[in-house]
């Protein structure tokens, strides 16, 4: 059995989450945004935790922030993330602290992508789990959810409201046909499948039935 503890980012108050197994020991990492990562480092340290990746749901910078900081601290963790985020990723390092700090010298690049999902054909091996992920443009172009047992992270293509869609570099068509997709994958499911969402609370796939996504 998995645990998932949820912390909140900086300056943007974005999610991210450690995935770990307590008898083995073994965690990832989802979307981590603050500059420091104190609070994440500071719970893997506390229960021994051994990290191997950093999945990224995109590229937005406050989903993507903390990552050279855990790189700096444990040498051999992992980045994964969809070709279109790889390719992106520069381009809103500085965008956002222009957009929201005012800081026209700041740039903020990850330092190494080291696994790009088209290359493992959506499906990664994790302490003897297999985690799917699911191509969802929309939101930004390398937006991605991915799912682990019965639990769904979803970035910010699935959340209890809609998300702010870039005219640059997100698509509002797109986006309706991610959500459709994801919603039409687990349309059986709906009841037992827990969301793990950018922004905002946890909560069952089928709560979103009742929210407009159009």
């Amino acid at each position: 059995m998995i645990d998932i503890v949820q912390f909140q980012n900086e300056l943007m108050s974005s999610n991210c989450f450690v995935v770990y197994d307590s008898e083995t020991k073994q965690s990832f990492i989802v979307d981590p945004a603050s500059e420091k990562s104190k609070d994440v480092i500071d719970f893997i340290e506390n229960k021994n935790l051994s990290p191997e990746f950093i999945l990224l749901t995109h590229e937005h910078t406050d989903h993507t922030w903390g990552c050279n900081a855990l790189i700096d601290r444990y040498d051999k963790i992992r980045i994964v993330c969809s070709q279109a985020c790889k390719d992106n990723l520069s381009k809103e390092g500085t965008a956002y602290f222009q957009f929201y700090f005012n800081k026209t010298d700041y740039i903020y690049n990850i330092k190494h992508i080291d696994i790009v999902l088209e290359d493992i054909h959506y499906c990664l091996q994790w302490d003897k789990r297999t985690i799917y992920f699911y191509k969802t443009p929309g939101h930004s172009k390398g937006s991605v959810c991915f799912l682990i047992e019965d639990k769904l992270f979803t970035g910010d293509t699935i959340m209890q409201y809609k998300p702010f869609i870039p005219k640059k570099t997100g698509s509002k068509e797109d986006y309706k046909n991610s959500v459709q997709y994801i919603l039409d994958i687990f349309k059986d499911k709906k009841d037992n499948i827990m969301v793990y969402p950018g922004h905002g609370k946890i909560f069952l796939l089928s709560a979103i039935e009742n929210f407009n996504f159009s």
